[in-house]
């Protein structure tokens, strides 16, 4: 008897656990479209990027350079 009231509780005590969960979808990229600050700093963003992916580049290019000549130095 004393089992069955345990199961019967632990039953019960797991649905309304289960029956508390709730869920919600947030379609957070229309809801972003809709805001123009967030396309404003959006494109500011991807400015800032491009230019230090291009300062990046520069600098390897140079650094590739820098490497090759001392590679050629006659050693002595």
């Amino acid at each position: 008897m004393k089992r069955i009231v345990l199961f019967a509780m632990a039953v019960l005590a797991f649905t309304a656990s289960s029956v508390a969960q709730k869920y919600a979808l947030v379609d957070m990229e229309y809801i972003l479209k809709n805001i123009p600050s967030y396309e404003m700093a959006n494109e500011q963003l991807n400015q800032v990027s491009q230019r230090w992916q291009k300062e990046c580049d520069d600098k390897a290019a140079e650094a590739k350079t820098i490497n090759r000549i001392w590679y050629f130095l006659p050693r002595k």
